[in-house]
């Protein structure tokens, strides 16, 4: 019967809009996807050697083209073999073609912080810096190559201490018409974050991880809970839409602060603020997503208990699409 069905089975085609309209600059890459799988990569080993955007344009067709061609019913390409968000985005219809058009860029071209945390998803790179984008996204704005309505993500390491941050974060504000989301540490306080505040043109993501000088302090091997909070303070002082433009992560780290106590100090910190989005995550890399995933089984109570209290607090819960892949796959797993 299974031998029957698959005969009759209508094919599917992978239509992932990542391989086909994506750039993730990486440390030591350039290539599509900032998932838990690279995707294609077009330039492996990469020091900031110059980029030709109609070669990446070639690489991404061939490997659609593959995905056209291919004799299997559900064909995945080598390069994106378990990632996480491919089930999403199997069509039944053949795909159409695409244009050289980048409609999401992630920055994530160094590994230099000013933070140590525990849970590093990159602990295994050199601690640097990596290469300077300024121009390339220069290139693409000229060639109108990268869409003034595409998402841009701006991460490291952290981005905010690189040597063209001021520059680069000016000029996706000048071109881009959605809002730059900035993942930071939150140590250092920006100017150029304060006036993209002001004009409702950014949104920061920071891991506070704590609701507490103590707890951060072993989380993030530095002493700069006060710090951040301050900034926090002075960029809502500053604009009123810095309340529902920062985002307050707290990542879940065993042993430190994988209790209902922390996560309740963490939302009474992020409410008392005037923040309005929290979301709650914990480590990805320690609990990647694969068949045989399994989550510390108090993590679902933690993560109850965070969706309860912060909805009684009128605080908007996110979500991370990884996370909730990874807790999906870990609930089959029983």
């Amino acid at each position: 019967m299974n031998i029957f069905n698959n005969l009759f089975e209508k094919k599917k085609y992978l239509d992932c809009p990542f391989m086909k309209n994506s750039l993730h600059f990486f440390y030591d890459a350039v290539r599509a996807c900032c998932v838990n799988v690279s995707g294609p990569v077009f330039y492996s080993d990469y020091k900031g050697e110059n980029i030709d955007f109609d070669y990446i344009y070639n690489e991404r067709k061939k490997v659609f083209d593959g995905i056209l061609t291919a004799k299997e019913k559900k064909y995945i390409p080598a390069c994106c073999e378990n990632c996480c968000d491919v089930e999403k985005f199997f069509v039944d219809d053949k795909p159409q073609s695409f244009n050289n058009e980048i409609k999401t860029v992630y920055f994530h071209n160094h590994m230099s912080c000013n933070a140590r945390c525990v849970y590093c998803s990159y602990d295994y790179f050199d601690r640097g810096y990596g290469y300077d984008v300024l121009n390339f996204v220069k290139d693409m704005i000229e060639r109108r190559i990268l869409l003034p309505d595409a998402s841009i993500y701006m991460s490291g390491g952290e981005i905010t201490i690189t040597n063209e941050f001021e520059e680069l974060l000016s000029l996706l504000l000048s071109y881009m018409n959605n809002k730059v989301e900035i993942l930071t540490s939150g140590i250092k306080y920006c100017k150029s974050i304060q006036e993209a505040f002001s004009k409702d043109k950014c949104k920061l993501i920071i891991s506070l991880d704590s609701g507490n000088k103590n707890v951060y302090e072993k989380i993030k091997k530095v002493d700069c809970f006060d710090k951040v909070v301050q900034n926090l303070k002075d960029y809502i002082s500053f604009s009123d839409n810095a309340k529902s433009n920062i985002l307050l992560k707290y990542i879940i780290v065993d042993g430190i602060n994988d209790t209902v106590q922390e996560i309740e100090d963490f939302l009474k910190l992020a409410s008392e603020l005037g923040i309005l989005n929290v979301r709650i995550d914990f480590d990805f890399v320690k609990y990647r997503f694969s068949d045989a995933v399994k989550l510390p089984k108090h993590y679902f109570e933690l993560i109850e208990y965070f969706d309860t209290s912060a909805k009684e607090k009128n605080l908007s819960i996110n979500t991370y699409g990884q996370i909730e892949a990874i807790l999906q796959k870990a609930k089959e797993n029983g």
